[in-house]
């Protein structure tokens, strides 16, 4: 029998309305699917590729769109806006965190079953850092603001110049220290846990304002949150459940292909990243052709 779940899915793109049709389809099979488009790119060629998707799940655009740059605090505008928006419409078990050249390694199926099981578990892959190991996090940075910004750049500059730093790794907030824990840019929360952490960012701006002026705070703003609230003992740090596989020299993440397919089911991943389109259509046919030979399975 198949256990019963309800996910939505959040999922920030900015490219590639062929490869975001293809994870929209695959998703809304079985789930409610959230879809922010960046305001720097035309919406159309996005609305286009996916009037015609039609799954047991809702297909919503974002309300709200951010100009979302690399690197700024817009990505998290995004991903809380979409949040938001999914609690203002229906009660979820599970949100996850997706990017629209992500998809799915595992079959519907089991994905279902994996948050049913681990219901009051949170997946976020991340760990306690520091300036030493990430000496940005002594620095200020705007990038959503170029002006700013570029503010920032000389100010750091000058301030390295004569071996000072510009801020403290971690947040002092209302008389509590809170260290920072990162890098954790997707996770899986339960709804209770998506909950907290909503209303926390809506509740806490003075907080928010010390990512606001840091770099690439989508890396650090949940993982900090949430290791620092009562959900700490239930967050499954040590097993990350998205696959990306890395080029060497730090060239980026690899496109994915069909010769990957065999990695991919390798480890316990149930999403991976980087499909796109010209390069990794065969591979999501095969990840399709296991999930429907999974829903036969279990349907009969």
């Amino acid at each position: 029998m198949k256990k019963q779940i309800k996910i939505a899915y959040l999922v920030i793109a900015y490219m590639d309305p062929g490869q975001l049709k293809r994870l929209i389809t695959r998703l809304s099979k079985t789930s409610d699917v959230f879809v922010h488009i960046n305001a720097s790119v035309d919406l159309t060629s996005f609305q286009h590729a996916l009037s015609d998707v039609r799954g047991q799940g809702r297909v919503v655009f974002s309300k709200e769109r951010y100009r979302i740059v690399w690197g700024g605090y817009s990505i998290l505008q995004a991903a809380f806006s979409m949040m938001e928006q999914a609690f203002e419409q229906d009660t979820y078990d599970r949100f996850v965190l997706l990017t629209g050249l992500d998809y799915p390694i595992w079959s519907d199926e089991k994905i279902e079953a994996f948050f049913f099981d681990n219901a009051h578990k949170e997946y976020v892959c991340a760990d306690i850092v520091s300036g030493e190991q990430y000496d940005h996090l002594y620095y200020h940075a705007s990038r959503d603001h170029r002006i700013l910004h570029k503010c920032f750049q000389l100010y750091e500059r000058i301030l390295r110049k004569f071996g000072k730093k510009g801020k403290k790794d971690y947040v002092s907030y209302n008389g509590k220290e809170y260290r920072l824990y990162g890098i954790a840019p997707k996770w899986a929360l339960s709804g209770e846990c998506a909950s907290y952490l909503l209303h926390f960012y809506k509740n806490n701006r003075g907080f928010n304002r010390y990512f606001q002026l840091m770099h690439a705070p989508d890396d650090f703003y949940v993982a900090t949150v949430l290791f620092n609230s009562k959900f700490r003992d239930s967050i499954e740090s040590r097993e990350n459940i998205f696959k990306i596989v890395w080029l060497p020299d730090d060239k980026g993440a690899k496109i994915l292909e069909q010769e990957d397919y065999q990695e991919l089911l390798s480890g316990n991943f149930l999403y991976a990243k980087k499909f796109q389109s010209g390069y990794s259509e065969e591979l999501i046919q095969m990840l399709d052709k296991q999930d429907a030979e999974e829903r036969c399975r279990i349907q009969g």
